[in-house]
């Protein structure tokens, strides 16, 4: 039998501050985050839930993400249109947060933009999903 994913449920980001984190991506998402438990905030983005935790166990000090230690990579989003790119672009620059600006994917076949959170984690933003 073959598992068939329907979807995304859920991805947990461990950050160093969850409310920091929540605070950025209700800024760039638009969304408000959950209230209820400081040490885990959460976004409803439709139709999964991105989560932001503090560790279970101590951290480095000034500990930063690294995609080149195993695990998580990046995150990519999927966005309906050029036109919320555009829009995406307005809000980067109004927080002051450095992007190269929209680009172009080869591997993708689509236009992007990436940039990093507060904990260095790089995060994009296609148009289209991957089917596209």
């Amino acid at each position: 039998m073959t598992l068939q994913i329907r979807g995304v449920h859920h991805i947990v980001l461990t950050v160093s501050d969850p409310n920091r984190s929540a605070e950025f991506y209700e800024k760039i998402l638009g969304v408000k985050a959950s209230r209820e438990n400081p040490q885990v905030r959460w976004i409803s983005c439709g139709n999964f839930l991105l989560c932001f935790q503090r560790s279970l166990k101590p951290v480095f000090e000034n500990d930063r993400f690294d995609e080149n230690r195993l695990g998580l990579d990046h995150v990519g989003f999927a966005v309906e249109s050029h036109e919320q790119l555009h829009g995406l672009m307005v809000i980067l620059k109004e927080l002051g947060i450095h992007t190269a600006g929209i680009e172009f994917d080869p591997d993708g076949q689509s236009d992007y933009v990436c940039f990093r959170d507060p904990d260095n984690i790089q995060v994009e933003f296609y148009v289209g999903d991957y089917r596209d």
